[in-house]
């Protein structure tokens, strides 16, 4: 569906909003062309907000998204320390002022919610009080500590509740800033933990602060690995990662903060999962009926009995990146670098091979041969746990569930977090009212799958 893309920008001191008259009415900045519903996903933030400094005189950096019937709504806040003045007719506007006169309800509803949610979100903590300038402080200071010199604009190149991350030019190439979310999520600690131990080829840090949950790290350069299915390149992948799974073997359990997809685990999470599902969604759009839930049960308990079959094998446990992807793998040098751990967690090895060929699924040959070669070339990096045809087994049946385990499970553990730390009444066109309003979704849809 295509929606009116919106831009909303209140002062440093969140009293008034940015918005332009028209007749007796003022209205706030709008893009030039109408958007799709799943926009704030597009990984070209800036180019938002520099179409929104041309417009108003202001430079900008998106805080968070959300929709609305008619809209989708990127706020904003100024990359300055100091109120700017604005260009092109556009003023700073009380809220009172805004809404007394507005006539479309549903503006007036958006810039109403701005005033109670714009410092406020438990997830995403670039949206509190202060909002990015803390980060920037930060980055400041330790480029002054490591002679780092910024000699160029710093550009956004991701806001999404998951993460927003920034691209800083310097003397010696680019740096990255990332602030992940911080529900559900683990990606820092469980990086921390990752680079002590020394088992994974990762991104090369400058700083980071735990406190704050941001880290500062060089240009990885290379090149993204192709999404297109590359049988050699594949299999290189494959062996690569499977040679870190086995080095975080002797580590485990891991000292720090992680999700627990082991098998016995997974199968302990399934036990009354319908009946969360249920409640979760029943105060939703998105609720399901009784006889949805019949049919999850029976689903799941059919796959409960799968897992218990590869329960006792000898495949050990190691680390799992959650979101493990091609887009998620750098290839530079003849190295692989593994990147975006964000749902960093501890699982059996082969589920997550099953996961990335789905996600590069749209990109698979007709022709199985090129997927059974780059598993079997995996497979035979563990046959000191098995025999070949046991560990293809574990690999069929994991990969037989992967819509269960990988995208079900998962959403309804993330949305049981999200319930934990925000209300029922929280405002839908809040930061987490997004990330809620995300995560129902996101479950509604693969319920959908999961029992048809």
């Amino acid at each position: 569906m295509d929606l009116r893309l919106l831009f909303i920008l209140p002062d440093r001191h969140n009293k008034n909003v940015l918005a332009i008259k028209e007749g007796e009415s003022y209205f706030l900045p709008f893009f030039d062309k109408p958007v799709g519903d799943n926009v704030e996903f597009d990984d070209l933030p800036q180019l938002h907000n520099d179409f929104f400094k041309e417009k108003t005189g202001i430079p900008v950096f998106r805080r968070y998204s959300f929709n609305t019937q008619n809209y989708a709504v990127f706020v904003f806040e100024q990359n300055s320390a100091i109120d700017n003045m604005p260009e092109n007719g556009y003023e700073w506007v009380a809220y009172d002022e805004f809404i007394a006169v507005q006539q479309d309800d549903e503006l007036r509803k958006i810039v109403r919610s701005l005033n109670g949610s714009y410092n406020k979100s438990v997830n995403m903590p670039w949206v509190n009080t202060g909002g990015y300038s803390p980060y920037f402080d930060w980055l400041y200071g330790v480029c002054a500590e490591n002679n780092i010199n910024i000699n160029g604009k710093i550009e956004q190149i991701k806001c999404a509740f998951v993460s927003a991350i920034f691209c800083i030019p310097t003397d010696s190439g680019n740096i990255y800033m990332k602030i992940p979310g911080k529900v559900y999520a683990t990606e820092l600690p469980f990086l921390c933990e990752l680079k002590k131990l020394n088992v994974a080829e990762l991104p090369v840090w400058i700083d980071y602060n735990l406190d704050m949950n941001v880290f500062l790290m060089e240009d990885m350069g290379g090149n993204e690995l192709s999404w297109q299915f590359d049988t050699d390149a594949f299999k290189k992948v494959f062996i690569a990662y499977g040679k870190i799974q086995k080095q975080s073997i002797p580590h485990l359990p891991l000292n720090c903060v992680y999700n627990d997809f082991r098998i016995a685990a997974i199968i302990e999470k399934l036990n009354d999962l319908p009946e969360k599902v249920f409640n979760f969604l029943k105060v939703t759009k998105y609720e399901i009926s009784e006889r949805e839930v019949k049919k999850l049960r029976q689903n799941i308990k059919s796959m409960r009995d799968m897992l218990k079959t590869i329960l006792n094998t000898k495949v050990p446990d190691t680390i799992r990146c959650g979101d493990f992807r091609p887009g998620n793998i750098r290839e530079t040098e003849g190295r692989y670098i593994f990147y975006d751990w964000s749902w960093g967690s501890v699982s059996n090895p082969f589920a997550e091979i099953s996961n990335f060929l789905h996600a590069a699924g749209g990109n698979l040959p007709d022709n199985l041969n090129a997927k059974d070669i780059v598993v079997d070339a995996y497979i035979r990096e563990w046959l000191e746990y098995g025999t070949y045809e046991e560990l293809k087994n574990v690999f069929t049946t994991l990969d037989d569930l992967k819509e269960l385990i990988h995208w079900f499970l998962d959403d309804c553990l993330w949305l049981e977090a999200i319930r934990s730390v925000i209300d029922d009444n929280t405002d839908p066109m809040s930061a987490d009212g997004w990330l809620l309003e995300k995560a129902e979704l996101s479950l509604s849809n693969n319920i959908k799958k999961f029992i048809k």
